[in-house]
């Protein structure tokens, strides 16, 4: 008799606990919906400048008005953005930040970011299969094309034809009027990379590229940091070749400086940015939306309009002149060259420290 009424006692006491467990499930899950719908701003960390000012005027104000939430934008470079969600990592300020092909790796590698629900970034179906990363982590919301930026003023005047390799920098004709940008901004990364590889190296085998850069420092008028001063050396005549993104060319080719980009026979290349969600993110629910909306065919058309970068949605309409200025397509974009620079990302710290002690004063 008492070991039964013990049992009995067991059972419904068993029964109690699980009951009670479903109902704190059940407010856990309530809770959960209810900090979702609670989100109703978004911490945003990107680019300044014009990119800046144009996805402030398309996507942004178009993903508040779908979700009814406000973006708040916080301006950085991508090394300055990096830092802040470095600093940050015990107690995350930014959900989403825009990222380069380093950054990107970097954050990766220190475990800085989130990795995308599929269940909630449905239009990653859509996008090309390059664009998705490998660990779930982000997502390429747009590319460039690395090439040849040069001086059509000067050159008409020289009567030269338009520049058509990568190795047309070691030209003596250009001697002194060479601009190259500095390690480690992401597009130095890449053709540092492309340069090793026509000289007999490798991503892996850098010592050409190196042997390279010591020859063409004659030919150069400046190393650069910010892109700014790039399109500063173009606009007064300083600069006659040198390389950039093309959203970067064709943006200031359109407030009229005499510039123009062409892809070199070697191949142009491949350049992503990156937009990715902060882990541990404040706005986690409303990050992954805004992940998913900025690769929509409606975002991606409009970021490929306004900021010049490349849709890597594949439903994306462009019309001719929108499509001039951007890699579109499967057949252009396959065109690129996609390096994988990830040992130069592994090791960029003492790489950069060589490289500015190559360039010296320069």
């Amino acid at each position: 008799m008492r070991l039964a009424a013990t049992l009995r006692h067991a059972r419904k006491a068993c029964g109690i606990v699980l009951a009670a467990g479903g109902f704190l499930a059940v407010l856990s899950g309530i809770g959960n919906s209810a900090q979702a719908a609670d989100e109703k701003e978004l911490v945003f960390a990107g680019f300044g400048g014009s990119l800046q000012k144009s996805l402030q005027a398309t996507v942004i104000p178009a993903f508040e008005k779908k979700y009814g939430v406000k973006v708040v934008y916080v301006t950085g470079t991508s090394n300055q953005i990096l830092a802040k969600v470095k600093a940050q990592k015990g107690s995350p300020q930014i959900d989403v930040i825009w990222a380069n092909d380093t950054t990107h790796y970097q954050g990766k590698m220190e475990k800085l970011y989130a990795k995308l629900d599929p269940a909630k970034v449905t239009n990653l179906s859509q996008v090309y299969d390059f664009a998705k990363d490998r660990d779930g982590i982000g997502v390429v919301m747009g590319i460039q094309a690395l090439g040849i930026e040069y001086n059509t003023q000067v050159f008409k005047e020289k009567g030269w034809a338009p520049p058509s390799s990568w190795m047309d920098f070691w030209d003596p004709k250009y001697k002194g009027h060479v601009v190259f940008y500095n390690m480690p901004i992401g597009y130095a990364n890449l053709l540092f990379a492309k340069i090793a590889e026509m000289n007999g190296g490798s991503v892996t085998n850098l010592e050409p590229a190196w042997n390279k850069m010591k020859e063409l420092k004659p030919n150069v008028l400046a190393f650069i940091d910010p892109p700014a001063q790039v399109d500063a050396l173009f606009g007064t005549g300083s600069a006659w070749i040198g390389y950039n993104g093309s959203a970067r060319v064709h943006d200031f080719a359109g407030t009229g400086a005499p510039v123009a980009m062409v892809l070199p026979k070697e191949g142009g290349i491949l350049y992503p940015q990156q937009f990715d969600i902060v882990a541990g993110a404040p706005h986690p629910d409303l990050a992954q939306k805004f992940i998913n909306f900025t690769i929509s065919a409606e975002a991606q058309k409009m970021i490929a309009e306004n900021l010049l970068l490349g849709p890597v949605n594949k439903t994306v309409k462009l019309d001719d002149k929108a499509a001039a200025k951007v890699p579109y397509g499967e057949k252009e974009v396959n065109a690129l060259l996609n390096l994988d620079i990830a040992p130069i990302n592994q090791n960029l710290q003492a790489l950069t420290a060589r490289w500015t002690a190559m360039v010296g004063g320069h």
